[in-house]
């Protein structure tokens, strides 16, 4: 008896505060518009803030609320989802360009790269950039530690063989977290069609390039020459590619060019000729005549029949 008087107040006290707390719930409930859930649904819910808010649901609540905000505001989701909530919002999107992430760096200390000494510290790029610089003997390199990997929401990023990231394509949304996460400025955003990238971030002299590294930049300007449109630049002894000036050239001069380090590299719109060594023309060429022999071979065995 001296058990059950306690068990019995503890049950009714706690059905008690049960019973409060419902109905605190119903009475200080705020009202909220279905038609953010309905927008948050829509997005991609990487929460990377590459909209400028802290998150997809701060996002759909602003588009939602706020009729100056733009639907168009998340490059993750794409046009399709930006036409999306556009409609639900009675906005007008505006189209989004698609882009991606690359490494600007494929120095590896055991390959292609000087090493200054063995870093055996964190397992994180700024703690290793903070002790002379990071191991590589070009301080411009990827220190290849993983930030990028962990910071990628998508799974977009791994750490390859020559220790530099590599970035699958059909993964990447171009959220840029990664550029974020960078010490280095490796990873950078491009232009989906980009036909070529720059794969290197060191900003020394050629000559001083080449002690440290063998995949290095140096600066000789043969793509600036090769480029008939101005996208190609030497900046602070460093190529660089104005892709606002690039017209996506289907032959690809700036690939053609004989860069030594092999710097230029083929983006993720290079043409079929640069990438294979033949002419889109001659694949479309190969691809018409492969169907026209398929064609007639189906049309004897057809013949053959009857």
């Amino acid at each position: 008896m001296t058990i059950l008087i306690p068990l019995l107040v503890l049950c009714g006290l706690g059905a008690s505060i049960g019973l409060l707390l419902a109905l605190a719930d119903k009475k200080l409930a705020v009202e909220t518009n279905p038609l953010i859930d309905e927008v948050n649904a829509i997005l991609p819910a990487g929460n990377c803030a590459n909209c400028g808010y802290a998150g997809c649901g701060q996002y759909a609540q602003a588009v939602v609320e706020n009729p100056d905000v733009r639907p168009d505001l998340c490059a993750p989701g794409g046009n399709e989802c930006a036409q999306k909530i556009a409609a639900l919002t009675g906005k007008k999107a505006a189209e989004i360009k698609p882009v991606k992430a690359i490494a600007r760096c494929s120095g590896c200390p055991e390959v292609n790269c000087t090493t200054k000494y063995i870093y055996q510290g964190l397992n994180d790029c700024v703690a290793a950039s903070h002790l002379f610089a990071g191991e590589k003997g070009c301080e411009f390199g990827c220190l290849g530690l993983g930030n990028c990997v962990r910071a990628c929401p998508f799974g977009a990023i791994v750490i390859g063989e020559l220790n530099v990231p590599e970035v699958i394509e059909d993964k990447c949304v171009g959220c840029g977290l990664c550029v974020t996460a960078c010490p280095r400025s490796i990873m950078t955003i491009v232009p989906d069609l980009a036909v070529s990238v720059i794969r290197c971030q060191n900003r020394e002299k050629g000559g001083q390039t080449k002690k440290v590294c063998n995949v290095g930049c140096l600066g000789c300007r043969l793509c600036v020459k090769a480029c008939p449109h101005g996208a190609m630049k030497v900046v602070d002894n460093l190529c660089e590619i104005d892709y606002d000036k690039c017209q996506f050239c289907e032959d690809a001069p700036c690939l053609q060019v004989a860069c030594k380090p092999g710097v230029i590299a083929p983006g993720y719109g290079a043409p079929i000729k640069a990438l294979t060594g033949k002419s889109t023309e001659m694949a479309r060429d190969a691809e018409a005549k492969a169907e026209d022999a398929v064609g007639e071979k189906e049309g004897v065995s057809e013949a053959k029949k009857g």
